[in-house]
C-alpha cells in the first residue's frame, strides 16, 4: 500500500516538513538547474528551497535525443553561478550578482550539467569557503572535503549576500529538524528489524558538490 503523501513538499506525510518552514523574503533571485535523477529523490533539498524562499525558481533538466542533459538558459542578466573551479571567485569579495544560478545533483550529475549547457559554462563563477563539514547526515560524501547539500549552499551564499535578509538560520534549522526526523525514522526501522531501501528510480546516496 501506498504511503500517504503531502503533495506540496512531496515527502510521505509522516516526514513531511511543511511545518518547519517559514518562507523567507530573499533579494537575490536563485535560480536552481536541477539534474533529473534528483527530481523524485527521498533525500533532495530543493524542496526546501522551494517552499522556504520566495524568490526563488526550479527549472529540470531532460535528456535530449543525442543524450545530452539540457536546460534551456535561464540566467537572469547579473547572474553568477555557484560552482567550485579554478576561475570562481569567493562570493564577498566583489561585486554581487544580481542573480545566482546553482545545480542540483550529485557531484557527477552537476558535471553532466555543466558539460551539456553552454550557457552555464558562460557565467561568472563564483563560490563559497565553508568553515566546516556539511550538515547532510543521509548522504555519503563520495570522496574526503566539505560536501554541502544544495539548501546549504544557497542559505550560505544568501548570508553573505544579504546578511541582513531574516529568517535564513531557521531555513538551516528546518533542514536540521527534516534529517533529525530522517534518522530517526531510520533507527526506529532498525530496532524493529526492518530494512530501508531507496526507491527504484534512484541511485544509492551521494553527497552534492559544494554549489
Amino acid at each position: 500500500m501506498a504511503r500517504p503523501t503531502c503533495y506540496r513538499c512531496l515527502r510521505p506525510r509522516v516526514s513531511c516538513v511543511c511545518g518547519l518552514i517559514t518562507p523567507v523574503d530573499n533579494r537575490t533571485r536563485v535560480v536552481i538547474v536541477q539534474h533529473p535523477r534528483e527530481r523524485r529523490h527521498p533525500f533532495g533539498t530543493v524542496r526546501l528551497a522551494r517552499l522556504g524562499l520566495r524568490n526563488a525558481e526550479l527549472h529540470v533538466a531532460s535528456r535530449d535525443d543525442d543524450e545530452r542533459t539540457r536546460c534551456p538558459p535561464r540566467a537572469p542578466p547579473g547572474a553568477a553561478l555557484l560552482y567550485p573551479g579554478p576561475t570562481a571567485r569567493p562570493l564577498g569579495e566583489d561585486e554581487p550578482p544580481a542573480a545566482l544560478v546553482v545545480l542540483d545533483g550529485t557531484w557527477p550529475s552537476s558535471r553532466v550539467l555543466l558539460r551539456d549547457n553552454p550557457w552555464l559554462q558562460a557565467l561568472p563563477r563564483v563560490c563559497l569557503r565553508p568553515a566546516g563539514p556539511g550538515r547532510y547526515r543521509i548522504r555519503r560524501a563520495p570522496r574526503p572535503g566539505v560536501q554541502l547539500s544544495t539548501i546549504e549552499a544557497i542559505v550560505g551564499a544568501l548570508r553573505i549576500l544579504e546578511p541582513d535578509t531574516p529568517g535564513l538560520l531557521e531555513l538551516l534549522a528546518a533542514f536540521d529538524g527534516m534529517i533529525d526526523h530522517q534518522l530517526a525514522l531510520a533507527a526506529g526501522r532498525a530496532a524493529a528489524g526492518e530494512t530501508s531501501r531507496p526507491p527504484a528510480d534512484t541511485k544509492p546516496p551521494e553527497a552534492l558538490p559544494p554549489s
